[in-house]
């Protein structure tokens, strides 16, 4: 999302699709501030509310309350130089929130979108290289990298892909 100092803003997604929800389409509150990626190459003109098994649960993107998702990296290859999204599994939760994060998942590509990240060369393979070519094979204390990591991830949890980070933390650390 582009920030104050932009001169221009991303693109706001018709959250409830104005094709398929006309009355909604000038509803402020339906207006919802999205990356292109998001709005033009996942959601497009899905219904959130509805798949063809029916009505489903969303998370309502005006709402005030926030939601802690969490999320598990489990690697089924530990040879993460060559892993692939396959090689890849993602838990979501918590349990009370799996309607509405089933729903996030398939509008917007969710999984496709954390498993190519964990695979990118300059994203989660990146991370590794760091924690061990920079680290463990310079002598250094492999838990000492992850204090730092959770330092910043605390700090500033979305620069930097820290969210994600947070979570490949946890998994470093078992």
């Amino acid at each position: 999302m582009k920030g104050f100092h932009h001169s221009y803003r991303d693109a706001y997604d018709h959250y409830l699709p104005k094709g398929i929800y006309p009355f909604n389409s000038i509803n402020f509150r339906n207006l919802v501030p999205t990356c292109h990626e998001c709005n033009s190459s996942y959601k497009t003109q899905k219904d959130p509310c509805h798949n063809t098994q029916g009505r489903r649960k969303v998370f309502y993107p005006d709402n005030t309350q926030s939601y802690n998702i969490e999320l598990a990296i489990n690697l089924k290859n530990r040879d993460w130089q060559n892993i692939q999204p396959d090689d890849i599994d993602l838990i979501f939760g918590p349990a009370v929130l799996n309607e509405e994060i089933a729903t996030w998942k398939e509008a917007y590509g969710m999984e496709e979108r954390y498993k190519a990240k964990c695979c990118a060369e300059d994203d989660g393979k990146d991370w590794m290289v760091q924690l061990h070519d920079e680290w463990k094979n310079k002598g250094r204390n492999v838990q000492e990298f992850i204090d730092i990591l959770a330092t910043n991830t605390q700090r500033s949890p979305y620069t930097d892909n820290h969210f994600l980070k947070n979570f490949f933390r946890s998994m470093v650390a078992k």
